[in-house]
Parts: structure tokens; sequence; C-alpha cells
């Protein structure tokens, strides 16, 4: 990860949380997310999912939630860039008018 990251041009999808055959874990799942954060910077992360798949761990609504409390401590700014304003940009859709979901 860290080598690809160096590449500026690269963006990660922070995306399909849990282990096969194994129940879905938050301390685990939490360092995941922060260590690409840590890796490539927030700019550059996106928050995905896997669903319907992933839903054989998690149910989407406590999914995000898990990972909104993931990065509680980050700014406002910080979290929007990783919850949408970083696919907004990346897949060049327009942002006037959105608000930060809730």
């Amino acid at each position: 990860m860290e080598t690809i990251a160096r590449q500026p041009n690269v963006h990660v999808k922070i995306s399909e949380f849990g282990l096969r055959n194994a129940p879905w874990d938050y301390e685990s799942n939490r360092r995941v997310v922060r260590d690409a954060i840590a890796i490539f910077g927030i700019e550059r992360c996106l928050f995905a999912t896997n669903f319907p798949v992933a839903g054989l761990r998690i149910d989407y609504d406590e999914l995000v939630r898990a990972v909104r409390r993931m990065v509680a401590d980050l700014p406002q700014e910080d979290r929007d860039r990783l919850l949408w304003r970083n696919a907004c940009t990346l897949y060049r859709l327009d942002q006037e008018g959105v608000a930060s979901p809730k």
C-alpha cells in the first residue's frame, strides 16, 4: 500500500470490511481504515461498500455508523472528504448545493 500510495494519481476505496468466515470486528476494521488514511492521506481515501455481499457480515446502517465512529476524531471537513466529497471530486460529480450527510 505504501509503495502504490507514492503515486499521486492513486486513490483508495476503503471497503469490504471483514474477513471471510469471521465475524465483523470493529477494532480490526478501524485499524485498516486508519492505516489507509495514514498511508494515502484523507484527500485520496473514499468510503465504499461491497453491498449486498457485505450484508452477510454487517448491515449497511451499522457499517456506516461504525465508519463514522472510526473517524469521529477527525475534523468535519475530513470526514466529509472520506464519506462523499472525494468521490464527487474523483468522479467529477456536481457538488453544488450538496449538504453533508447526517
